[in-house]
C-alpha cells in the first residue's frame, strides 16, 4: 500500500552547523530522495499569509530548542487564519529537536551566558566567571528559558535527538523520542586531489565553547608543534592563547563561512591530519560524532578523544587517545608515517560512506515523522 507524501514544515532555524545538520540538510535529503515535501520558514522572504496557510497544511512541524514556546502563538494565528479562509485548521504534529543536554552545560562555555542557572566562582583565579547581572548574565531569564524548554519537551508529540545517550535524557520528559543521527551530504564532501604538502597541515574546526577541550591538549600540542613545525589550522574559533608565543606563527585561523560553503572551505584546507579534542565531561557525552564524520568524509585521518560520542561512533579508523601522552604518540605516528595517514583516512572515509550519509538517513527521518501520525 502506497504511503501518502508528507508536508513537513520547520520554524526558522539558524544557518550555522546546528540548523544545517538538524533541519536544513535532512529537509534537503527528504525533498531529493523521497516524495514528501519539506520547507523551512524564512521570515525575511516568505509571505506572512503563505506561512499561515502552510501551517494549516503541514502534517509535521519541526521546532528547534529555543523556539518551542512560539508554537502556541503560531497555532493560534494559523487557526484564526483558517477560520477566516474557511480551511482546515492547524493539525500538525510537533517535533521538538535537541542536540545537547543543556542542563549540564559547563560554566567555561560561552553559551553558559544563555543557559547557566547558577553563578560561578573560579577558585583558581579567584574571580567570578558568571555573576548575576554582570555582562548580560541574567539568572531569572536563564531559569525561565530552561523551564520553557522542559515544558516544550513535555508538550511535543515527539522529541528528536542525535544519539542514544541524548535519547536517555529526553525520555525523562517525553516517552516518544526518536534518534535521528547527524549525517554527511556525500555530494558536498570528498577527497580533493591536491598535491602533497611540503609542510604538514593539521586541522580542527569548531565553535567558541571548546576551550576546555583544547586545554586538555595544551602541553602535548605545543611539544609536537615545537618538534615538527607543522601548520596548525583552526577553522571557526581560535584558541591561540593556548599555544606558546614563539610557535604562533605556525597557526592559521580561518573564520566561519555560510554553512552551505563549510564543506568546500574545509576541503580547501588540504589537511594531512585532524585533531578532535573533547574533555571527559558529562555535557560532552551527549554530543554527536559529526566532526569526525566531516574529517573522515574528506579522507583525513583524525586523532580523537576516546570519550562518548566518538568511542561509540563506529568509525574505528581514527586514532583514539585517553591521555595527553597518548595523544602525543598517536599524532606523532600520523606526522611521521604518510602511509598511516593514507590508510586510516581511506578507511575512515569508507566507514562514513557506509553509515553516515544524508541519503541513507532521509528515510529514517521520514519514518520517525510518519510514526507519530498513526
Amino acid at each position: 500500500m502506497a504511503t501518502k507524501p508528507l508536508k513537513i514544515l520547520s520554524l526558522p532555524v539558524d544557518r550555522g552547523g546546528c540548523g544545517w545538520y538538524r533541519v536544513r540538510q535532512p529537509f534537503e535529503a527528504i525533498n531529493e530522495y523521497t516524495d514528501s515535501d519539506c520547507h523551512v520558514i524564512d521570515k525575511t522572504s516568505d509571505d506572512p499569509v503563505e506561512i499561515l496557510k502552510a501551517l494549516c497544511l503541514a502534517d509535521i512541524l519541526v521546532v528547534r530548542q529555543g523556539a518551542e514556546m512560539g508554537v502556541s502563538m503560531l497555532k493560534d494565528a494559523a487557526n484564526e487564519y483558517a477560520k477566516e479562509a474557511q480551511v482546515e485548521p492547524f493539525h500538525a504534529k510537533v517535533v521538538l529537536d535537541i542536540d545537547d543536554n543543556i542542563e549540564l552545560i559547563s560554566p567555561y562555555s560561552e553559551h553558559y551566558k544563555e543557559y547557566g542557572t547558577k553563578e560561578y566562582y573560579d577558585k583558581g583565579t579567584k574571580q567570578w566567571v558568571w555573576k548575576d547581572g554582570k555582562g548580560d548574565f541574567d539568572l531569572i531569564y536563564n531559569r525561565k528559558r530552561i523551564l520553557d524548554l522542559m515544558l516544550g519537551l513535555r508538550k511535543a508529540d515527539m522529541i528528536s535527538v542525535t544519539t542514544k545517550k541524548l535519547a536517555e535524557y529526553a525520555r525523562q520528559y517525553n516517552k516518544n523520542v526518536a534518534v535521528l543521527p547527524n549525517a554527511i551530504n556525500s555530494h558536498a564532501w570528498w577527497q580533493p586531489p591536491f598535491a602533497e604538502n611540503k609542510q604538514l597541515r593539521v586541522g580542527w574546526s569548531g565553535g567558541i565553547s571548546h576551550y576546555e577541550d583544547w586545554y586538555t591538549l595544551k602541553d602535548p600540542l605545543n611539544k609536537l608543534l615545537r618538534k615538527y613545525k607543522f601548520k596548525l589550522v583552526m577553522v571557526g574559533s581560535a584558541f591561540t592563547g593556548l599555544i606558546d608565543k614563539d610557535l604562533r606563527h605556525l597557526i592559521e585561523v580561518w573564520p566561519w563561512v555560510p554553512f552551505e560553503a563549510h564543506s568546500y572551505r574545509m576541503m580547501l584546507m588540504n589537511l594531512d591530519a585532524a585533531i578532535i579534542p573533547l574533555a571527559d565531561l558529562p555535557f560532552n557525552h551527549y554530543k554527536s560524532a559529526i566532526k569526525l564524520c566531516e574529517f573522515s568524509a574528506m579522507g583525513v585521518p583524525s586523532v580523537v578523544a576516546n570519550v562518548e560520542p566518538y568511542k561509540k561512533s563506529g568509525i574505528n579508523a581514527a586514532l583514539y587517545y585517553d591521555t595527553p601522552e597518548q595523544f602525543y604518540t598517536n599524532l606523532e605516528q600520523l606526522l611521521l608515517k604518510p602511509e598511516n595517514r593514507k590508510r586510516l583516512g581511506l578507511a575512515a572515509k569508507s566507514e562514513v560512506e557506509e553509515k553516515y550519509t544524508a541519503k541513507q538517513h532521509a528515510q529514517t527521518y521520514l519514518d520517525a515523522y510518519r510514526d507519530i501520525l498513526k
